[in-house]
């Protein structure tokens, strides 16, 4: 008979299980459908499916942004902590009210390969901000000095090209 009560499983290791399989199947259908998720999305349709009795214990915000990001990153989806940016969330209307759907952001132009591109067709040498000039004219990019610096010095080192500290 004991070993059967040890069965039962509590009603917080029930809640708790239901809560990880609503945030599991909120993410895989954000996975094949859109790609990303969002932190303030994930938490307005869970917390409307989830309708917690007044005996469950409460879920903070950010165990929940925690959880759903855990879970995200695991399947390999880059994740948009993004709550609050909306004002709160949670109320009915809120949720549904029609919004258009949120998109990942556009992805810049292929930097790494417009810097490939630069490196390989000069004969000249060329200085480090000559590149990242160039670079932002063919691509648009608006990426920061460093990060660019970054990206065209292991570019530079893996096509064995010297480029002048000189501006």
């Amino acid at each position: 008979m004991a070993a059967k009560e040890a069965q039962v499983q509590e009603p917080k290791d029930v809640a708790a299980r239901r809560l990880s399989m609503i945030i599991e199947q909120y993410v895989e259908a954000r996975k094949r459908r859109f790609g990303f998720v969002s932190t303030d999305q994930a938490a307005r349709v869970i917390r409307r499916i989830l309708k917690p009795a007044p005996s469950d214990p409460a879920l903070s915000d950010r165990k929940l942004d925690d959880m759903v990001a855990a879970l995200a990153v695991k399947n390999g989806l880059p994740v948009f902590f993004d709550r609050g940016l909306r004002g709160p969330a949670g109320t009915e209307a809120d949720l549904n009210r029609k919004e258009p759907i949120m998109r990942a952001p556009t992805e810049t132009p292929d930097v790494a390969g417009a810097v490939d591109a630069i490196l390989s067709g000069q004969t000249a040498q060329l200085s480090m901000k000559a590149v990242i000039s160039l670079l932002r004219e063919r691509t648009g990019t608006k990426r920061s000095d460093a990060d660019l610096e970054g990206l065209i010095a292991k570019k530079a080192a893996v096509l064995h090209v010297h480029l002048s500290q000189s501006g």
